[in-house]
């Protein structure tokens, strides 16, 4: 996997790369933002104007300007109410609950903020006493733990990868779903998903380590999740094929899916982004849009992406994988599901004919079959998605190479 595809580092070398809060003997430094008076500076530091003015020789305590650093008393540099944080160049209030094991709602309670995205250089924020700080290490055999791409997005997948001092099997545990990780020279890495309805907020991650002898040992993270970019789409079915929303008949299909989907594997068949199925791709329902079908209510949404297509357009693996399906379905049309290792899995639906077979290694490029009409379809199209232990993500993601790639 792509060293850049890694946002943050969790763990002894994050605690680096962050400033550590004022020490009782050091004064801390404030750099004035837009909109600053030294009364609101005092305020957000528990001091006095007179205790700042003093420290820093000001004539005036009217003249102060944006970018001007201000020394903050040490007297009066870490307040009851907790210590105090100074914003750093690149930081996510996410990123310093993560510093220091508390949670970003505590963090927005106790500064009074309205927006977690609303926070700027130099400005000091009040740590909850309860916090404990960044530890001091990860316990054995845990020496290193990266989680990328934060915040998580509702419907798209995130990577993590773990370095340990010895061997051991490793998993994550995340919004109910297991996920082994595959053992790599360090440690071990892998991909986690956001489920497309799941609720935004901060979710546990739980990472286990198995030891040769049995004896497991946890470190549990946070992982703030956000809403993702998604609308709503209304769809008729003509009657002929209304019979196929049957709950039943959708449920049955559906565990056929996730059989050939869920399955982990720890080679990871493909390198880089994948490619679009089709040539010159064109979208007509991106993924995540939330679904009403002949006027209920919108409690599905698309688990795919829709390219347009005429009957007969070939369509192409967009990755190396092996076909753990390959036939007709009642919902889904003919259809073409690949493995690519680590949990990953692509379908190709409503096709008008497959033209591979199962058990069969394809390489990104190769002929999988032919677009359709087939299934729960309204006109000729190519339904395109992907999962992650069975749970549907975001093909754009992975086509734009900014995670899984």
């Amino acid at each position: 996997m792509a060293r850049g595809g890694w946002r943050i580092l969790i763990g002894l070398a994050l605690t680096l790369t962050l400033v550590r809060p004022a020490r009782a003997q050091e004064p801390v430094r404030y750099t004035v933002q837009p909109g600053d008076t030294l009364t609101r500076i005092a305020a957000r530091f528990g001091t006095t104007v007179s205790a700042i003015v003093e420290a820093n020789g000001l004539m005036n305590p009217n003249l102060i300007y944006v970018g001007q650093v201000l020394l903050i008393p040490t007297s009066a540099s870490a307040p009851a109410s907790g210590r105090i944080h100074i914003v750093q160049p690149g930081e996510t209030l996410y990123r310093i609950a993560l510093r220091y094991g508390t949670t970003v709602e505590r963090l927005m309670a106790i500064n009074g903020l309205n927006n977690p995205s609303r926070i700027f250089v130099g400005q000091a924020l009040r740590i909850p006493e309860e916090a404990p700080g960044a530890p001091t290490a990860w316990p054995s055999p845990f020496e290193e733990i990266r989680v990328g791409l934060a915040p998580a997005v509702q419907g798209r997948v995130f990577p993590v990868r773990v370095r340990l001092s010895q061997p051991a099997t490793l998993q994550a545990a995340f919004l109910g779903v297991n996920y082994p990780l595959a053992p790599t020279a360090e440690g071990g890495e892998g991909l986690l998903a956001v489920p497309a309805l799941q609720a935004p907020g901060v979710y546990p991650l739980t990472l286990t380590a198995r030891g040769a002898d049995g004896r497991t040992v946890s470190v549990h993270l946070q992982v703030r999740v956000i809403a993702g970019p998604y609308g709503r789409e209304a769809i008729r079915l003509p009657p002929d094929r209304q019979r196929l929303l049957d709950p039943q008949l959708v449920q049955e299909e559906r565990e056929k899916v996730l059989a050939a989907c869920t399955p982990f594997e720890p080679e990871r068949r493909w390198s880089g982004p994948f490619r679009y199925p089709v040539e010159n791709p064109e979208v007509t329902s991106p993924f995540g849009t939330r679904r009403s079908y002949n006027g209920g209510p919108y409690t599905s949404y698309h688990e795919g992406l829709d390219l347009r297509g005429t009957v007969g357009t070939p369509v192409y693996a967009p990755a190396d994988g092996v076909v753990a399906f390959a036939g007709p379905l009642i919902v889904r049309g003919n259809a073409v599901i690949l493995r690519h290792g680590w949990g990953v899995c692509s379908g190709y639906w409503h096709l008008s004919a497959v033209a591979v077979q199962p058990g069969q290694r394809v390489k990104a490029g190769d002929l999988l079959g032919y677009v359709g009409n087939t299934g729960l379809s309204t006109g000729a199209h190519l339904h395109w998605e992907i999962r992650v232990r069975g749970i549907p993500v975001d093909p754009r993601q992975w086509v734009e190479g900014v995670g899984p790639g």
